[in-house]
């Protein structure tokens, strides 16, 4: 039987699930509906839909593993299914927190100004720039995947009577997982790194721009002085995120050194499915078209319930 508090943690991250579902799915319908009807898909599009789909897939594992905290059973009782389990997370992990730094550069080289010729450069071949990011990345990610990443034997709970077998291999691991640890953060560092530049360059942009226009009041908030508010709400929102759900996997890996871990895993679960669920949020009101789309959702909701009001009278 859980507790109250479990129950009320349990109430929360299902909501968070539910709200991180709904907001990812319908980021990748609408693009794939735009894809369908266009017969083309641009570069951000490509990347908020398979951002879209890869958070829905952290989302379902996380939630798959929160389950198995609460059952106080592993994903799996072999060490190979904990393994399968822990490779599809770290690979989740992995593309989504990389393409959102691809998305905040996107944002940065198509919004910002600068007359570097360097930059320029860069403005024009935005397409390789983003692919080599991703390629940038896959080093960091070939270096966790082999790895066991013990990160599952403390991502589960185990019942106390089990807790006492289970000492030794805690024993040995312990020193392993804090450099697995250390390993996964140094990735999750660098792609924080490039965002936090990211976002601080469209700052700089975006004072400049101001400063040029500034002398006629009436251009002050212009097209391109609302992109650059828009491109850096965004990014500014995945940094807070992105940082919100890195301190849940440190607080997951201090859980793992505490003897009754269970109210521990699920605060920081909690707390990390914040990045994956409210980022999508922050990805739709940033868009024009899809905050466009999710406002006109009300207004089919009523006009079909309207015609079958008509259609029964």
């Amino acid at each position: 039987m859980l507790t109250m508090l479990e129950k009320v943690f349990v109430t929360v991250i299902s909501g968070e699930f539910l709200t991180g579902i709904s907001g990812n799915g319908f980021i990748g319908l609408t693009n794939c509906i735009a894809w369908a009807r266009n017969r083309k898909l641009c570069l951000v599009d490509f990347i908020l839909t398979s951002l879209a789909f890869i958070r829905i897939s952290l989302l379902c594992l996380t939630i798959a593993n929160l389950f198995s905290v609460l059952s106080y059973q592993e994903i799996s009782e072999t060490m190979e299914g904990n393994l399968i389990y822990s490779s599809f997370w770290i690979l989740a992990s992995h593309l989504s927190t990389w393409l959102a730094t691809c998305l905040a550069v996107f944002y940065f080289l198509k919004v910002a100004n600068f007359s570097s010729p360097f930059f320029v450069w860069l403005k024009w071949r935005i397409n390789k720039v983003v692919f080599t990011l991703l390629l940038v990345s896959l080093p960091f990610l070939l270096l966790s995947l082999p790895l066991p990443y013990h990160f599952g034997i403390y991502w589960n709970h185990f019942p106390p009577e089990h807790e006492g077998n289970m000492t030794g291999l805690f024993n040995v691991s312990r020193s392993k997982n804090l450099d697995q640890l250390i390993m996964f953060m140094i990735g999750s560092l660098l792609s924080f790194s490039v965002s936090l530049i990211s976002f601080f360059l469209l700052l700089l942009s975006l004072w400049r721009h101001t400063k040029q226009v500034e002398l006629n009041i009436r251009k002050s908030r212009d097209a391109s002085t609302e992109a650059h508010s828009r491109a850096m709400k965004t990014v500014f929102f995945f940094l807070v995120l992105f940082a919100v759900q890195r301190f849940a996997h440190f607080m997951t890996f201090v859980g793992y050194f505490l003897p009754q871990n269970k109210l521990v895993l699920m605060l920081s679960y909690m707390i990390g499915i914040l990045y994956p669920s409210g980022h999508s949020y922050v990805v739709i009101f940033g868009n024009s078209q899809m905050r466009k789309a999710l406002l006109r959702i009300p207004w089919h909701l009523k006009r079909g319930l309207r015609r079958k009001v008509l259609s029964a009278t």
